[in-house]
């Protein structure tokens, strides 16, 4: 049942109304506010002026290679404002595994165990600062 439109008593279509409103052409490449371009994961956030200080000292004078002491500044950055984050954890030890096992030529059974210790070490690392935290705070 349609009830009659008290507007428009003779039941003709409203002229400001449209059928098929025309597309907005968009440009090409990117739209403004997409994130396809924004990166995830470990190495996803950028460094400070401090941690790249940090970063080039570990390289230079302690002469760690350059990857290690990358995940050595992020690590340490995690665990300085989210103590609780399991996800950098296991990437980092990845990564640690995965440099360890290209320049030494680690088998399966050693790449396995080499990433459960390392994991263990950082979680143990993680809880022993977020321990810390936790007691300063109080």
């Amino acid at each position: 049942m349609r009830y009659p439109d008290k507007s428009n008593p003779a039941g003709e279509a409203s002229q400001s109304l449209t059928v098929n409103p025309t597309p907005v052409r968009r440009k090409r490449g990117g739209q403004k506010g997409n994130r396809n371009a924004r990166k995830h994961g470990f190495y996803s956030g950028t460094l400070s002026p401090a941690e790249t200080r940090q970063l080039w000292n570990i390289t230079n004078l302690e002469g760690l290679d350059p990857e290690i002491a990358f995940i050595r500044v992020k690590l340490q950055s995690c665990l300085q404002h989210d103590p609780g984050n399991r996800r950098v954890i296991r990437e980092a030890s990845g990564l640690i595994v995965k440099w360890y096992s290209a320049n030494y030529g680690l088998d399966r059974t050693a790449r396995n165990y080499l990433k459960t210790v390392v994991e263990g070490l950082l979680e143990i690392a993680s809880m022993r600062h977020s321990a810390g935290l936790h007691v300063s705070q109080i």
